[in-house]
């Protein structure tokens, strides 16, 4: 039997099978519960659910269509570049919460996506006028639409998207 090497394994496959199979499992009642507490394991697991079909759906083609991050960065290091993004909205996210700022739960992997498009335009070392008004409209369109959508999960995504950009930029130039 053939190992499987890191390098021939897509993060962003990855990420996409996870996100189908808690999403199966989440409507198969074997999760009972959406993990939507304060604390710091909840909020790190709640981007990995998703509980509409629509939103799973839009978060699997933002993924697909960010997955040329990983094809130019290399899956090492978009692998950091989630991580660090996971675990850094994640504990914004928290803060938030402590400070009464956040009330809502946020679900969903798109504060991530978020976060990839933004730290791509802040490495970008030209100006992306269609790139900034696609976040511009797909962070404020869809809260406005509806108030269920996470506009502070989204803008955290974004914050941390570019905190992360100018750390990688200028400070880790991994």
């Amino acid at each position: 039997m053939e190992k499987i090497k890191l390098k021939n394994v897509s993060v962003s496959v990855f990420i996409a099978t996870s996100l189908i199979v808690i999403f199966c499992l989440y409507l198969t009642v074997a999760i009972k519960t959406l993990p939507c507490g304060k604390d710091l394991l909840s909020v790190f697991l709640s981007n990995f659910v998703h509980i509409d079909l629509y939103h799973l759906i839009s978060n699997l083609f933002a993924l697909y269509a960010l997955s040329r991050v990983e094809r130019e960065i290399g899956i090492k290091r978009f692998l950091i570049l989630i991580i660090f993004l996971l675990t850094f909205t994640s504990i914004f996210e928290v803060l938030l919460f402590k400070l009464n700022l956040a009330k809502n739960c946020s679900i969903g992997f798109s504060g991530i996506l978020f976060g990839v498009m933004t730290w791509e335009l802040i490495i970008n070392k030209e100006l992306d006028i269609i790139l900034i008004l696609s976040i511009i409209s797909m962070l404020t369109f869809p809260s406005i639409k509806n108030s269920k959508i996470s506009f502070v999960g989204h803008s955290i995504g974004v914050i941390v998207g570019v905190i992360t950009g100018i750390i990688w930029k200028n400070i880790i130039k991994i």
